[in-house]
Parts: structure tokens; C-alpha cells; sequence
């Protein structure tokens, strides 16, 4: 395989799932930004298109995800580029279930302090990683998932499988970054 080919269905694989790129943000820092909706305008998705290709250190090449609510696209826009600013810093990328808290809220007048990478938790489960045609994985999509000071302390004490578990018996409405915490 060609490094051409390399990541060939990476733009596909976001909008099928994601819903059209409606627009984009140049590179900056060796990435861009890709803003999708769903084809119902509900959903908002940032994704950084770029990291991929940079010494980054991970299992996979990565990229990153914030879904919200459509209103609340800037605050996807803001935790997807802090985030990556943040993965590019330190040349790491993210595990799964790794908690990021930030110094101060995340989002103006929310409790958003800071996000938990997972798996997109209303995407199908083909969507956190690409294949390449000959179906090897060649990319990990982390969704990053807000997180409220009392949400990220809990996970900090209890673990993120005690928090997602809490957050599905709350039926917590996670692409809403002004929520109120479940912790």
C-alpha cells in the first residue's frame, strides 16, 4: 500500500457517521479542524484532521472528536482544539477512559471542566477506528467527552467505568456542555 492510500477513507468514515464537513479550519500546528452536522442539523461534530501525521506517540495514529449539541458547536470547536493543543504539547496521544482536567472551567458559564476520552457513546462501534481496505486498523478516533469538576472528580476517586455507569443511570445528556453535573 501506497502512503497515498494510507488513510484514503478517512473523510467518508467521518461523514458517514458525523454527517457532512460544513466547513473547515486551516492548519494550524500541523492540523486542521473539520466541522460536520448531521443531516438534520441537531449534532455538531469537531473533529481535528492532521494529528495522524505527526511524532506523536500512541498505539495508533489519532485523531479527535467533540459531538455536542448544534448551538453548542463552539464549545466543541474550543475542547477539540485545546485538547489537541494539549496532545501536540506533550507529543502523547490519549488513552481510552484517560481524564483531562483543565485549571479552569472549559466553557463560560458551564461546570465543563474538562473531558474523558472514549468511545463515541452514540456512534456504532465501527465508528472509533478506520480500516484500511485490507481491514487493518490504521487510526483511533478518541470522542472527547465534557465533563463537569464533580463528574471528573468522581471518575478522579471511583474510576470512569463507575462514572459511565452513573452517567447511564442518570440518562445524562452528554452532548450538552451546560448540563447539570451527575456526580
Amino acid at each position: 500500500m501506497s502512503t497515498t492510500d494510507k488513510y484514503s477513507g478517512f473523510l467518508e468514515h467521518i461523514q458517514a457517521y458525523l454527517g457532512p464537513v460544513r466547513e473547515t479550519e486551516p492548519p494550524t500546528d500541523g492540523y486542521a479542524l473539520l466541522f460536520c452536522r448531521t443531516p438534520d442539523d441537531d449534532l455538531a461534530s469537531v473533529v481535528t484532521n492532521g494529528l495522524r501525521f505527526q511524532p506523536i506517540t500512541a498505539v495508533l495514529p489519532q485523531e479527535l472528536v467533540c459531538t455536542v449539541h448544534a448551538a453548542q458547536r463552539k464549545a466543541a470547536h474550543l475542547i477539540t482544539a485545546l485538547t489537541a493543543e494539549l496532545v501536540m504539547k506533550s507529543r502523547r496521544g490519549l488513552v481510552l477512559e484517560q481524564v483531562i482536567p483543565s485549571p479552569h472551567p472549559l466553557i463560560p458559564h458551564s461546570d465543563i471542566g474538562g473531558v474523558i476520552a472514549a468511545i463515541h457513546p452514540y456512534a456504532d462501534d465501527d465508528f472509533d477506528t478506520l480500516h484500511s481496505p485490507g481491514d487493518a486498523a490504521e487510526l483511533q478516533l478518541i470522542t472527547l467527552l465534557p465533563a463537569t469538576t464533580g463528574e471528573l472528580l468522581f471518575a478522579e476517586q471511583h474510576g470512569t467505568e463507575a462514572l459511565f455507569q452513573r452517567w447511564e443511570a442518570k440518562e445524562t445528556d452528554l452532548l450538552d456542555v451546560f448540563r447539570r453535573s451527575a456526580a
